[in-house]
């Protein structure tokens, strides 16, 4: 059987890790920079590829036939989709969906594991997801929305952001920081950007 790794291979575009959790991280699969709309999962591999670097799963049996990632890749971004569209209302302080918490519930029951506790460095350990009976496109589906589940379960929703840049970035992030001020998606990237639109316009004032 083809596996994911025989899909046409289309230049990706890197993953952006700025969520500060990963359901942000997931919904940041979508990203824009200077106006232009990038999906980072452009095949099934790439959600693959995804959750491992998100920590979430290197579990083999996500991987798919090419026929079978694309519909797949749909159901994940469908899922993406809405999670998106539930973060747009957080921030402007609405409630979560009855509908939306009845979807993540349905995702929820399908799936039965057991995790194991490994270390990480010295003085850390992590939880590792270890065994379940799903496999392919219901294992990543499940994986997807316990995190999702956990975050707002855990998180203290009134940290959550959306970058600053609204003119041009579209992403979220979980705010972490001590004094809880932080604006951007990236100091390198939209901050820097804003840093230089805000110095262009006091030139020209002075010019003027």
């Amino acid at each position: 059987m083809a596996t994911a790794s025989k899909e046409n291979r289309v230049a990706r575009a890197e993953f952006i890790f700025v969520g500060e959790h990963p359901a942000i991280d997931f919904a940041n699969t979508i990203s824009a920079a200077q106006g232009k709309r990038t999906e980072h999962f452009q095949a099934w591999r790439d959600v693959v590829d995804w959750l491992s670097l998100a920590g979430l799963s290197r579990d083999p049996s996500l991987k798919l036939s090419a026929s079978s990632g694309a519909d797949a890749l749909k159901s994940v971004a469908e899922l993406r989709q809405a999670w998106k569209a539930v973060l747009a209302q957080l921030v402007a302080s609405s409630d979560v969906s009855d509908k939306f918490i009845e979807h993540l519930n349905g995702l929820l029951t399908r799936d039965s594991f057991r995790e194991t506790l490994q270390h990480d460095g010295k003085h850390r350990f992590n939880l590792v997801r270890a065994f379940s009976q799903l496999s392919g496109e219901q294992l990543a589906l499940v994986i997807l929305a316990r995190q999702i589940a956990l975050f707002l379960a855990e998180a203290n929703l009134k940290y959550l952001r959306r970058c600053a840049n609204t003119t041009s970035c579209v992403l979220y992030f979980y705010d972490t920081t001590k004094n809880h001020r932080r604006r951007w998606c990236s100091v390198a990237a939209c901050g820097n950007r804003h840093k230089v639109a805000e110095f262009r316009k006091r030139q020209r004032k002075t010019k003027r």
